[in-house]
């Protein structure tokens, strides 16, 4: 018969088991930490460069467009109350030039917590907010500008108002009114992107202010061409409503193709809007010798129009990578299409 254990043996036998335990779930740790899984969502790491080129891109161009508005402020004689209508309405798109540069900031600010799974709801609710404001004086100012208000006025005055209504039924917990917030929100779009067709609210400053700016292609209120702007305003309203009111994998598929659909739009229209707009402001700066809109005006008006024109480069730029983007954003909802489609 052999020996029995004694408690020492015993002891040494539960201490190296202990051992081996320990070194095993150090191993399985550590190839744990190796072997992480990729990101889901390889396109975030991209966001907050096209966020902080778009920002850029809006805050630059409009620094330029506050001085010329100011200048054209202090070329006002007030003689008559048409005159000061025009002030009015000039202050107003002043006003406008300076909340799209703060919109500009919320761009970045909402790239940069995108990127760092911060929670975005309060910037996207703040940004839709502060962008109703913006295209509501750009309405007011246009119906105080125009010689006769006209239907595109007055659904750029109506239709932020709707936006603003449609978001804060979105932003309940009740089914019925988000149903009913999605619905004014593809309706205010709809309004909004006639608007768009029918109207150039800026060319309207500096065409009562002085004569040559009337072959200048001036761009739609978000710095793109106006009409693939009403025709992003439309999807927007439609992909923001699929979005927040599905709950399907499937449709959430879908509603990230629409919004690829969008960028790519609005980035095609961003890059040839801001290149048509450049060499239009570099072209009435080399004419500015002999003929208006810039003839007999201070030197220094040349320079900001100069700014004006480098300043699009970062527009142009931005609607480059915004393309890059969406082709992206196609790529990676077809993958996950073909994903679901193999495990069903």
């Amino acid at each position: 018969m052999g020996k029995p254990k004694t408690n020492l043996t015993t002891e040494r036998d539960k201490a190296e088991k202990l051992r081996n335990m320990a070194s095993a779930s150090t191993a399985n740790a550590s190839e744990a930490s190796t072997l992480q899984p990729v990101p889901k969502d390889p396109i975030r790491r991209f966001v907050p460069w096209v966020s902080t080129v778009l920002g850029i891109g809006y805050i630059l161009p409009n620094a330029a467009i506050t001085v010329m508005l100011a200048y054209v402020l202090t070329t006002f004689t007030i003689a008559s109350q048409e005159i000061v209508i025009q002030m009015g309405g000039t202050i107003l798109f002043l006003i406008a030039s300076l909340l799209l540069m703060v919109l500009g900031v919320l761009i970045i600010n909402w790239g940069i917590r995108y990127y760092t799974n911060a929670s975005c709801r309060e910037v996207v609710f703040e940004g839709i907010v502060l962008a109703s404001f913006y295209l509501f004086c750009l309405g007011v100012g246009s119906a105080l500008l125009a010689p006769q208000i006209g239907p595109g006025e007055l659904l750029l005055v109506v239709s932020p108002v709707l936006i603003m209504v449609s978001v804060a039924l979105y932003a309940t917990p009740s089914f019925p009114y988000r149903a009913i917030g999605a619905l004014l929100g593809i309706l205010s779009g709809g309004s909004l992107a006639i608007a768009m067709f029918c109207l150039q609210p800026l060319k309207l400053a500096f065409v009562n202010w002085n004569t040559g700016w009337e072959n200048i292609p001036f761009l739609g209120p978000f710095m793109s061409l106006a009409f693939s702007e009403g025709l992003v305003m439309i999807l927007g309203s439609i992909t923001a409503s699929v979005h927040l009111l599905s709950c399907g994998s499937k449709t959430k598929s879908a509603s990230y193709a629409l919004f690829s659909i969008i960028g790519l739009v609005y980035g095609i229209s961003l890059f040839i809007g801001a290149f048509l707009l450049s060499f239009s402001l570099l072209n009435i700066v080399w004419k500015a010798h002999w003929l208006p809109p810039l003839y007999g005006l201070p030197a220094w008006i040349f320079s900001v129009v100069i700014f004006w024109s480098a300043s699009l480069v970062m527009l142009e730029i931005g609607g480059f990578v915004l393309i890059l983007i969406s082709c992206l954003g196609f790529v990676f909802v077809a993958k996950d299409l073909f994903v679901e489609q193999g495990k069903s």
